[in-house]
């Protein structure tokens, strides 16, 4: 009886308390007294967690989904050259080669037939999934020159598992962090979270096409995430530090993000109160990273190709990650050297070779400087311990980031199409502030794809993955959590162009791209040009991407620069 009435009951009050009403709780004598009703606080904080769950789980239900579809190059379905296949192929061969022979080797083994040319992280990631294969799948999947061209199911999937297992364990989480400083209030946090889990470009290149790109872009906001958070600067940036160093060991292409991020920890060196302050933060974070790097690539040092020697083998594997032989560029990119090579401009025709790099340099650096400067201003200002500060600190660096990826994609030098996930990756969380221009830039950077969607055979999923990220974005409650805050007229409250141009952008663009898709369709292209359509898409997307990049840098450059400026100060300065 004791048990009936006392114990039992009070475990379903401690477990499900909304379900127990103020007269039903007993006590051990058998007296009812009143329990405490559930608060409002608390079945909100499990509704939102609850939502959040839902939405955590349709950006892996999308992913699945996508992953159903052949990954590139599955079949040899466009091979050019000597090599088999294509990113599929080659990722598979970089486990291949990393499980069976030695490091001294990785880099170096046969280099023409998908020549291993990521940074050392990669490489060790690659060695673990060939492990992996090796145990679950069988030897032969990953067996050393036999195995090439290998594409049974089974091994499909634990390859694409793999992907998804890093892409939920870094990105999500990344996206979850800064969600949770960026829009405190469960809806909104609701809205960023969906937009930034159900990016078509991020979905159909990492899913589709089959990359690892958002391991490097997890931890290259996570890095943002710890360089702008409240704490000491040792656990802080440091800690930034070096987590930004492991996303540049993982993929070279985040070094898009370097100047913006580098320009942020100098403020925050320069905000120290002393010489010895500042000279201690440098040294801190200086120490750091190249302790991380010094970690990554000692075994290529302690291990070396006997011809080589340690500092040769060093040299080799850096040399392999920046091709620079290659060119201004290869493919069509919807950036300003393609848009730029047709005639009558011909840019790569008229300019000598050996001047491609630096002009490249130096139009990148232009086009970045302003964004650095701004972040310059805001690390110099983030001692300040309020939230507010380091909240706005947070954002000044997301934008920032956008700006400086997208002065890398229009104007570096071998930029691919697969690059444009890096300004879109922090700009996804960047919805409350522009909800319109991040909605219009994610449909834009997924269009910019196209070409290789058609040649890796995934139409379906690209018209999929765009219309369900559309009824996600206005016919769910982030949808409508976003839609009522027009985004041109908090543009024009910062100074932007008028509410009219931004409009004729906006709406020129999307129809001029539909447009396109249209054409393409059903007119097929003269035998004299058979390549309309690809520089078609590079000049229209070339341009759409130079009216982002105005925009972020706009942004990044009027809001931010005077986030070292205390409210005290500004008040001062406006009286």
């Amino acid at each position: 009886k004791s048990y009936k009435h006392a114990l039992f009951p009070r475990l379903i009050a401690s477990t499900f308390p909304s379900k127990m009403s103020a007269t039903t709780r007993p006590k051990g004598d058998g007296r009812r007294i009143a329990a405490p009703a559930p608060s409002r606080e608390n079945s909100t904080n499990y509704a939102t967690a609850m939502t959040t769950t839902v939405i955590v789980g349709c950006g892996i239900f999308l992913r699945s989904l996508v992953g159903m579809h052949s990954p590139s190059g599955y079949g040899d379905d466009h091979s050019g050259g000597a090599a088999y296949g294509g990113d599929f192929e080659a990722q598979r061969h970089w486990m291949e080669i990393t499980y069976h022979l030695p490091i001294s080797e990785w880099y170096t083994h046969d280099p023409e037939y998908w020549g291993l040319d990521y940074p050392p992280l990669t490489a060790y990631v690659s060695y673990a999934c060939g492990w992996l294969s090796h145990v679950l799948v069988g030897p032969e999947s990953v067996a050393l020159g036999a195995s090439r061209g290998y594409e049974q199911r089974d091994h499909l999937a634990l390859l694409r598992s793999t992907v998804l297992v890093l892409d939920v364990a870094v990105y999500f989480t990344a996206v979850l962090a800064i969600a949770g400083r960026l829009a405190p209030d469960g809806a909104g946090r609701r809205a960023l979270v969906l937009l930034a889990l159900c990016q078509p470009a991020v979905v159909l290149i990492d899913h589709g096409h089959f990359q690892y790109n958002t391991v490097a872009l997890g931890l290259a906001l996570w890095s943002f995430y710890c360089v702008t958070a409240e704490g000491p600067f040792g656990r802080t940036c440091v800690v930034g530090a070096v987590l930004f160093s492991l996303a540049l060991n993982f993929k070279q292409m985040t070094l898009y993000f370097a100047p913006a991020i580098f320009a942020y920890l100098l403020g925050r060196c320069a905000g120290a109160h002393t010489w010895a302050g500042a000279a201690s933060r440098f040294v801190a974070l200086g120490s750091a990273v190249l302790a991380t790097f010094a970690a990554l690539w000692w075994p290529f040092y302690v291990y070396p190709d006997a011809q080589m020697g340690g500092t040769g083998s060093v040299l080799h594997v850096l040399r392999r990650q920046f091709p620079f032989a290659r060119g201004l560029f290869e493919g069509k990119v919807a950036n300003l050297w393609c848009a730029l090579d047709v005639r009558p401009v011909d840019v790569r025709a008229r300019i000598p070779a050996a001047l491609h790099a630096p002009l490249a340099l130096a139009a990148t650096l232009l086009l970045l400087a302003p964004a650095c400067v701004s972040l310059y201003a805001a690390g110099r200002g983030a001692d300040a311990r309020t939230a507010s500060r380091h909240r706005n600190c947070l954002r000044a660096l997301l934008w920032g980031a956008s700006a400086a990826g997208l002065s890398f994609f229009l104007a570096s030098f071998q930029v691919h199409e697969k690059s444009v996930l890096m300004p879109l990756a922090p700009l996804s969380l960047l919805c409350h502030d522009l909800p319109g221009f991040v909605a219009w830039f994610s449909v834009v950077a997924a269009w910019t794809l196209w070409p290789l969607m058609q040649q890796d055979k995934l139409q379906l999923a690209y018209f999929s993955v765009l219309t369900i990220f559309q009824i996600l974005l206005h016919g769910t409650e982030g949808g409508a959590t976003l839609a009522p805050k027009d985004s041109m007229a908090v543009w024009e409250k910062i100074g932007g162009p008028s509410q009219t141009l931004c409009t004729l952008i906006k709406v020129g663009s999307f129809a001029t791209m539909i447009l396109l898709h249209v054409v393409q369709a059903t007119v097929p292209p003269p035998a004299r040009l058979p390549d309309v359509y690809p520089v078609l898409w590079s000049v229209v997307g070339c341009g759409c991407l130079c009216c982002a990049w105005f925009v972020t840098t706009y942004v990044s450059v009027t809001q931010f620069r005077s986030v070292a400026v205390s409210p005290s100060v500004k008040k001062k300065k406006n009286q």
